[in-house]
């Protein structure tokens, strides 16, 4: 008699130990498969709720789930960390808050050389715990691609890949505070353009 908790049936997830576990059946053959519960729905990001976080409130979840800081703190927009393992295929987290450090976007880099088929893996991976994406665009042989799923709360996941280079990019993001983080950069970097002008200008 299977357990409750561990009911096999094709296509289904199940959780146990912070890992999520599918077992798929075909001719007679039984898989399974283990996925890294790095992110889960709602979106977290190691058991942090995302939609209300802060820096104050993820710097300490993800120095607890082993992440390497390369670069962390307010005076960044972006704390960067090595992965080793947490999501298989990473080797990079970047997470970004506005300037009144509220969680914007955490960015995993997987990177590649010629590989086209990575994002398709990528994009099936974050598929197979979140279902089709919201909006896809592009083609996995040749050029830019884009999955979208728009999730609760305001919250995005976002599988992307640019041309010719085959890294391919995974983000959660929370919509408002993204977009509000990038107009906050563009403001800082045209002030300081401005500054720039000025002090060559007093030059001459």
């Amino acid at each position: 008699m299977t357990s409750p908790a561990f009911k096999i049936s094709r296509g289904l997830w199940l959780a146990r130990n912070n890992i999520m576990k599918k077992i798929v059946c075909l001719g007679g053959f039984c898989a399974l498969i283990i996925s890294s519960d790095a992110f889960a729905a709602p979106l977290e990001l190691f058991g942090t709720p995302l939609w209300n976080a802060t820096r104050s409130t993820l710097e300490p979840a993800l120095q607890k789930a082993g992440l390497t800081p390369r670069q962390i703190g307010s005076k960044w927009w972006f704390d960067i960390y090595g992965v080793s393992g947490q999501m298989p295929g990473a080797n990079k987290l970047l997470v970004g808050y506005t300037e009144h450090n509220q969680f914007a976007v955490a960015q995993y880099v997987f990177p590649s050389f010629m590989n086209t088929e990575l994002v398709e893996k990528v994009i099936q991976m974050v598929e197979d715990k979140y279902g089709a994406p919201t909006h896809q665009s592009g083609s996995v042989d040749l050029g830019t691609v884009t999955a979208t799923w728009d999730e609760s709360n305001g919250m995005s996941i976002r599988v992307s890949r640019g041309w010719p280079s085959t890294t391919t990019y995974l983000n959660l993001e929370n919509r408002t505070n993204y977009a509000r983080m990038q107009a906050q950069m563009r403001a800082q970097k045209a002030a300081h353009q401005a500054q720039q002008a000025q002090a060559h200008g007093n030059a001459f």
